[in-house]
């Protein structure tokens, strides 16, 4: 992993943006640990640009799932570790475009909409949450750009932080599996579980953030 190298520096804006990309993340990161790793007892559903995505444990619907994983998976690695910035540029847009063009286009066609979660007996407006997000997200969007393209490039190695945070971020998956596909279901083993799951959406960005060498080194090599 020592050639993994990051060109860019973490900075205030890129720590608010992960955070946005995150909350979106959860979509998909959520439902696709708990069809595997709950089964059949857990159902979701969702709606992309009109099209109709569900599934009760593992079913071919699973690969919108896997889809979306692939994109989130280069979406993250791009905003640090790629040489190429119109990459990552690009694949910020089209983030935009498929979180927040789906929702904004189903307010707009259907109305209000509730998201709902079953196991932690959640139900948010989407409407209300969903406007102020994508405009929050859309300015990040632009301001990150337009400070990237400025931002001068630099050469941050893979570090053992980084490969030590990978080992405890994703060392929760046994426990989360234990969890999951035990004890009744949304009862507390699930609640846990689910808690687990989307602590590590936001988590898993920080696999890749870039960290000095040592704590002896006082900046970054560039």
């Amino acid at each position: 992993m020592e050639s993994f190298i990051a060109y860019r520096k973490p900075s205030r804006l890129t720590t608010l943006l992960t955070f946005v990309i995150s909350l979106t993340f959860m979509v998909t990161w959520l439902p696709l640990l708990r069809s595997i790793l709950d089964g059949s007892t857990y159902q979701w559903g969702m709606t992309w640009f009109g099209l109709q995505f569900s599934g009760a444990g593992i079913n071919r619907d699973i690969v919108f799932l896997l889809v979306q994983l692939l994109f989130y998976a280069a979406l993250m690695v791009s905003m640090y570790r790629v040489r190429n910035r119109s990459i990552y540029h690009g694949l910020l847009v089209v983030w935009f475009i498929h979180v927040f063009g789906n929702l904004l286009s189903e307010i707009i066609i259907n109305g209000d909409t509730l998201f709902q979660g079953d196991t932690l007996n959640v139900s948010i407006s989407l409407t209300s949450i969903i406007i102020p997000l994508s405009i929050l997200a859309f300015a990040l969007i632009l301001l990150e750009i337009r400070a990237d393209r400025k931002a001068e490039p630099v050469q941050i190695p893979w570090t053992s932080k980084n490969s030590t945070l990978a080992w405890i971020i994703f060392g929760m998956l046994p426990i989360q599996a234990l969890l999951l596909a035990t004890g009744e279901p949304h009862g507390l083993t699930d609640e846990i579980g689910v808690i687990l799951t989307i602590l590590q959406c936001f988590l898993i960005p920080l696999i890749l953030r870039p960290y000095p060498a040592s704590a002896l080194a006082p900046d970054y090599q560039t």
